[in-house]
């Protein structure tokens, strides 16, 4: 099997995210990365709806809530264990997420991004409101350990490991839609949604399956992340989340995986590092994003990847 650019990077990435959970026993650090990684998750979903079928989504929120929820209720009301809890949030967020994209398929570019935003409202108002089933603002829900097979992985240590499997996992199964005729159609949906017809694609089913596939992976991140907080209320879930989301996907690459998943450690680890500059950590962190959609607007990735060839066409001009 040939590996693209971004399958290379995507390896590499898997590998010295272990590597740099052993350069630390800092409890904080590996929190980052856990987390980190549970944002990537949601990320490399949005990354196929936004980059690969032009499906602008503001209400990926919900589906993270939703998952982070039914995990919830699965594991305290229901007594799975919290594999199949998981499983069961990331199902339901996916039946959910393919439900809403029949109505939401004639809708285009900003259109669809208010609707999907008045999804994201609506969902948070439901959160935060249904106290019996989610516990509201105040005092919000709680969940047990993560265990496996009776063996605690609660640890941030032990939790790392259980979330990199799943960002694997999510990671290869992204990457072979994008590189497969599944991934061609959504780029011809992207370009033009009549051509696309014209040739055969089921266009309303493309969309359909792409929005489905972005819900499960949001609710995946979002089950991880019940057991990952431990203890979460609806504040957690509001419209910010989804634009951080589209930070993530808009800043790391619109098209790789791999960029998906750097865009977000940036969003991640960003408000961290400018936590010491609080009196201009707006500032900073909104002239950080600037600079890099100016002169990288397709992406930090693809942008860090064109700098050879842009370096050799500036020295070829000068010459």
């Amino acid at each position: 099997m040939i590996l693209t650019t971004d399958r290379k990077l995507t390896i590499a990435l898997l590998i010295v995210l272990p590597l740099a959970a052993a350069l630390t026993d800092n409890a904080f650090y590996k929190s980052m990365l856990v987390f980190g990684m549970i944002n990537a998750i949601a990320a490399v979903g949005l990354c196929l709806m936004l980059g690969f079928a032009g499906q602008i989504s503001l209400g990926q929120a919900a589906f993270y809530g939703l998952g982070a929820y039914s995990t919830t209720l699965m594991a305290n009301r229901f007594g799975f264990e919290p594999v199949l809890a998981i499983a069961a949030g990331s199902l339901l967020s996916m039946a959910v997420g393919w439900g809403i994209s029949r109505p939401l398929s004639r809708l285009h570019d900003h259109y669809l991004a208010m609707a999907t935003l008045a999804l994201g409202i609506i969902m948070y108002i439901v959160f935060a409101n249904a106290r019996g089933l989610t516990g509201g603002l105040d005092p919000g829900t709680s969940i047990a350990k993560f265990s496996l097979f009776g063996r605690d992985l609660s640890s941030m240590s032990q939790l790392f490991w259980v979330v990199w499997v799943a960002l694997f996992l999510a990671a290869f199964a992204a990457g072979n839609i994008a590189s497969n005729q599944i991934g061609r159609s959504l780029l011809a949906v992207k370009m033009s949604a009549a051509a696309a017809a014209s040739v055969g694609i089921d266009v309303v089913r493309a969309k359909a399956f792409v929005f489905a596939v972005g819900a499960l992976l949001t609710g995946f991140s979002g089950g991880l992340y019940a057991y990952f907080a431990r203890s979460f209320n609806a504040t957690s879930f509001g419209i910010g989340y989804s634009i951080e989301l589209l930070m993530m996907v808009v800043l790391g690459s619109l098209t790789r995986v791999s960029g998906a998943i750097i865009g977000a450690f940036i969003i991640t680890i960003l408000p961290v590092v400018f936590e010491h500059f609080e009196d201009y950590k707006t500032l900073t962190f909104g002239i950080t994003m600037v600079v890099i959609m100016k002169y990288m607007p397709s992406g930090l990735v693809d942008g860090l990847l064109s700098l050879p060839a842009r370096f050799a066409r500036g020295v070829k001009a000068r010459a």
